[in-house]
């Protein structure tokens, strides 16, 4: 990438005071995000990729807070706005799609009024016009006769419908960046193609820069140019998706891609990854990952890696990272992408 990025986090920390301890959500995590280019962010449930997202866009709740780092969206910080500034900026400037569109979505007002409630709060279109505007974002995204359907309550919706409805309204605005945060969960792998097909495709349309959050390493490969993986808070390895797929540099990367399901071998059992992400209030000394790493030694035990580059365009935080060769038991992104499922430690 030769422009200036469009996002830039810098050693962002996120905590959660809790009764069994100080949480370490993101732990001085850094990426970023340039115009036109989706990034993937990858790693198990509990790896702190919804938080970093939440982060971002300052929706952090009691007992949460941003104890240090920069958010820097076209050279201003948005650690530094205020709430109300914050506000114009969601949805104008920056979009988020949430995992689960029941909980998203309002019950009791149409799925037309909450989508014109959202252009009209950040355009000056009247309600006519929003309508408009509505009916043919339900079109956009692949609701069926949109016109008819603009009145229906959330409930008269499937899963995938529902999830299309909360993708129509992060679009509403023409926002520069959309964050989408596990946009399939609970839906079944035909649906989850479709959506994700059709953020590509609106991607394009619009000119969206993307953050891409999943634990499905297939639709990384089809989907990112680039991607972070995360492990316990931190990014583990950094790398565009060709290099990562061809090449992983990190024990966990690495360990993810053994867990997906290939079509195109002959070997029918996966081989997961042993053992839990740790307590995020106890993590363990050293390396956070070596409880958990086949590769792991002594050293690794007493001292913490940081992410540091081993090849052009490559960092990992792994103190044997430059031993690594191209495994046998890793494969090309094209191979997984042509898988029938995704990673899912869980």
């Amino acid at each position: 990438m030769t422009s200036e990025p469009i996002l830039e986090v810098e050693n962002l920390v996120t905590q959660f005071h809790t009764d069994e301890g100080v949480v370490k959500a993101v732990d001085g995590n850094s990426f970023s995000l340039h115009k036109g280019e989706v990034l993937g962010i990858v790693g198990e449930s509990g790896s702190g990729k919804s938080v970093t997202a939440m982060s971002v866009m300052q929706l952090i709740d009691k007992p949460g807070y941003i104890k240090a780092g920069t958010v820097r969206y076209k050279g201003e910080d948005l650690l530094e706005k205020s709430k109300a500034e914050m506000r114009q900026i969601r949805g104008n400037d920056i979009a988020m799609m949430f995992q689960d569109p029941m909980t998203s979505l309002n019950p009791v007002y149409t799925i037309g009024s909450q989508i014109s409630r959202v252009i009209r709060k950040h355009t000056d279109a009247s309600k006519p016009e929003a309508r408009d505007r509505t009916i043919e974002l339900l079109g956009d995204v692949g609701i069926p006769e949109p016109a008819a359907r603009v009145d229906d309550y959330p409930h008269q919706f499937s899963g995938g419908m529902r999830q299309r409805v909360l993708l129509a309204m992060a679009i509403s605005c023409d926002p520069e960046i959309l964050i989408a945060d596990e946009p399939t969960t609970a839906l079944d792998v035909t649906i989850e193609a479709q959506i994700f097909e059709l953020i590509d495709r609106l991607q394009e349309k619009y000119g969206m820069s993307v953050i891409l959050i999943t634990h499905d390493l297939g639709v990384v490969a089809g989907s990112c140019d680039r991607v972070a993986v995360v492990y316990a808070g931190r990014i583990v390895e950094r790398a565009g998706v060709e290099e990562l797929f061809e090449s992983p540099r990190h024990p966990y990367t690495r360990g993810l891609m053994r867990s997906i399901p290939n079509l195109r071998s002959s070997e029918s059992r996966l081989t997961p990854i042993k053992g839990q992400i740790p307590d995020l209030t106890a993590l363990p000394s050293g390396c956070s990952f070596h409880p958990r790493c086949v590769h792991a030694t002594e050293e690794c035990t007493q001292r913490d890696p940081e992410l540091r580059a081993v090849e052009t365009n490559r960092e990992a935080a792994c103190i044997h990272a430059l031993g690594y060769s191209n495994p046998a038991t890793t494969r090309t992104a094209t191979d997984s992408a042509a898988t029938d499922g995704g990673v899912s430690n869980e």
